[in-house]
């Protein structure tokens, strides 16, 4: 597997990506008009074009023989937001990295992948100067939330995420690195 920045040219690649594995992970547990509300306002080359641009936003592909198979989104010095109910403020005392997004094809599940991303982005933390990595996660992924648990993470607070106008809650999860 190796790892590598996604570059402009890749955006139609990224979208399909994206919306087929946020699909996969979520449709199934939502409200279907909210979900497509989501999608749409999402998972288009201008959207994803968009976040790629805002400074300190990074996006990386997975791939397996060449061919994309995850990603993850990385966002460097980053909060969570006002709205997020944090336990500790411990972790704003020092320089921060944000997993926003890491998502892998279901037919390459239990290969690793998600976990050489996690090594990667805790690598890629310390390259920035950053002593925590963070993420959110939804509290109705039980199977999600252990597996950042057997990697290091902890909950710290919580947050809504909003699926159209579905608030779903979120754990905040971090990890020293």
């Amino acid at each position: 597997m190796t790892i590598r920045r996604i570059l402009p040219d890749d955006l139609p690649a990224l979208r399909e990506l994206a919306e087929r594995t946020f699909r996969d992970a979520w449709q199934h547990l939502n409200e279907p008009e909210q979900f497509e509300v989501y999608c749409r306002e999402h998972f288009s080359v201008e959207q994803l074009a968009a976040e790629n641009a805002v400074p300190g936003a990074e996006f990386y592909f997975a791939l397996l023989e060449e061919q994309p198979v995850a990603y993850l989104k990385l966002n460097l010095n980053c909060r969570p937001g006002p709205a997020a109910e944090v336990q500790t403020a411990d972790l704003w005392l020092e320089n921060a990295l944000q997993i926003e997004r890491i998502y892998v094809l279901q037919n390459v599940q239990g290969r690793r992948i998600g976990e050489r991303l996690m090594g990667f982005s805790e690598a890629r933390a310390r390259a920035t100067g950053a002593f925590w990595v963070w993420l959110s996660v939804w509290q109705k992924a039980p199977r999600t939330v252990r597996f950042y648990q057997k990697n290091g993470f902890e909950i710290f607070g919580l947050e809504t995420f909003w699926v159209g106008n579905d608030p779903q809650p979120d754990w905040l999860m971090r990890k020293r690195v």
